[in-house]
């Protein structure tokens, strides 16, 4: 029982994988933020340690239970927020990529033989982070794993040495159906229409979506940011001015996150409003806001609503590109198709 929503084939082949004893030395999970990787992953840790050793986690026995607390001295986990935790407050604010020393640190438990289990598994998490000194030392232990280890990356995007991703057994998770995230939503108590409403939302990333069921600040959160950056269009530029100078304060500040965040769900107005133009009310993500998506529809030419929406994502690569962040922004603001 993986107890994992949605991925049915990654789960059966890592199932088959384990029943036929022809377990890799390295997998590579890929997918966006908040589908399930890293819970998928350690499943696979709880399924390789397992006592019933069946191909499937029971996720009852002693060692099951363990791995999931976190305390399975055959079982290790990585990434970012341990590097974070191992540094002082100031130092761990303004980390961005995983550090050699961290891979140094991964390694030297690697080395160590089972001391419970049958294997020794460890868990990279935000792979696609690692340092190319990181990297390429992640690439030597790819190289030469020991037989007794199995290694399990877990990385946000493909950004990754090609090396590395050729010396793994790659599993591309991909977004689940709005029904499949509506249904493991509503088995955690969410009402039918919240959980239409989140899952809408959610891109099809089911964990991302359960986050945000338990967090009703998040989700006022983002209903306010969603109203401030429609009002843009009906205020005069000065407004529009002011936010782009806003986010280009939190960008040079470190939250490059929170401002792609704000970017994001720009998009998916914008995006809601040429498939509502198109006649494609069934992609909408903002199903909360129908009535003033079919409304602007009506204001905004198709072809100008598509070409800021593929403004703002350009936009967004710009910044990734370290564009100066307050040029950018404004320059977006520029294009907003403005009331007439």
């Amino acid at each position: 029982m993986w107890n994992v929503d949605g991925h049915e084939w990654a789960i059966a082949q890592l199932r088959s994988n384990i029943r036929a004893n022809r377990v890799a030395h390295a997998y590579l999970f890929t997918g966006p933020p908040g589908i399930g990787k890293s819970l998928l992953a350690l499943r696979m840790a709880q399924a390789l340690t397992c006592e019933r050793q069946t191909g499937d986690p029971c996720l009852q026995c002693r060692t099951c239970r363990r791995v999931e607390r976190g305390n399975h001295p055959d079982v290790r986990v990585a990434g970012m927020e341990t590097q974070a935790a191992a540094a002082k407050a100031d130092e761990a604010a303004r980390q961005k990529e995983l550090k050699i020393a961290t891979i140094r640190e991964w390694q030297r438990d690697l080395a160590l033989r089972p001391y419970e289990a049958a294997r020794r598994v460890l868990i990279l998490r935000d792979a696609e982070r690692l340092s190319e000194e990181a990297a390429n030392a992640m690439l030597k232990t790819l190289e030469e794993p020991p037989e007794f280890a199995t290694l399990l990356l877990v990385a946000h995007s493909n950004e990754l040495l090609p090396t590395i991703v050729s010396r793994c057994r790659v599993l591309r998770l991909r977004p689940l159906s709005r029904e499949q995230v509506a249904a493991a939503l509503r088995a955690r108590g969410a009402t039918p229409e919240r959980a239409v409403e989140l899952a809408a939302w959610s891109g099809g990333r089911v964990g991302w979506a359960i986050t945000m069921l338990a967090d009703e600040t998040a989700q006022a959160a983002r209903r306010e940011q969603l109203a401030a950056l429609i009002a843009l269009r009906e205020q005069d530029l000065s407004a529009g001015l002011q936010w782009a100078e806003q986010r280009a304060k939190e960008y040079r500040a470190g939250e490059q996150e929170t401002v792609l965040a704000w970017l994001e769900l720009w998009q998916s107005w914008w995006r809601d409003v040429v498939y509502v133009a198109a006649g494609c009310d069934e992609a909408v993500t903002n199903v909360d806001r129908r009535a003033e998506l079919a409304a602007l529809a009506r204001q905004v030419k198709p072809a100008e609503a598509l070409a800021f929406w593929q403004q703002i994502v350009m936009t967004g690569q710009q910044l990734r590109e370290n564009v100066n962040p307050q040029l950018a922004l404004e320059h977006l603001v520029l294009h907003l198709p403005r009331a007439r």
